[in-house]
């Protein structure tokens, strides 16, 4: 009975483990396809968010564009201050990306330059 007893405060007492400090899986963002080349945003990488843009006939990667970094502060648990692309939209030749966090960009699907949109 003591050995449940101790086993009980100590299991109280400790810290949660570790793993609930980790951040679910980023969604899975759908690709959009404009003019014979899909874009899509991996989601493979927490500290740079970006796009590919790929040939939906020869599927093959055309180019690749880094969005928005994410600064890390080497104090905190990394993946938790991952920020990731939600979703993907073309609208007037633009390709809009919005991050988790609801701030959106565009992509000059021509220059392939990228900015934020400036919200108020």
């Amino acid at each position: 009975m003591s050995r449940f007893i101790i086993i009980f405060f100590a299991a109280t007492l400790l810290p949660p483990p570790l793993a609930l400090a980790k951040r679910a899986a980023p969604a899975k963002v759908e690709p959009v396809i404009y003019q014979g080349v899909r874009y899509v945003a991996p989601n493979d990488d927490g500290r740079r968010a970006y796009i590919e843009a790929w040939g939906v006939r020869t599927d093959k990667k055309l180019w690749d564009l880094t969005v928005f970094t994410n600064r890390i502060d080497p104090n905190l648990e990394e993946d938790v201050q991952h920020v990731f692309i939600k979703t993907l939209n073309v609208r007037d030749g633009t390709l809009i990306v919005t991050s988790e966090r609801g701030e959106t960009y565009r992509v000059d699907l021509k220059t392939k330059r990228s900015d934020k949109i400036r919200t108020t």
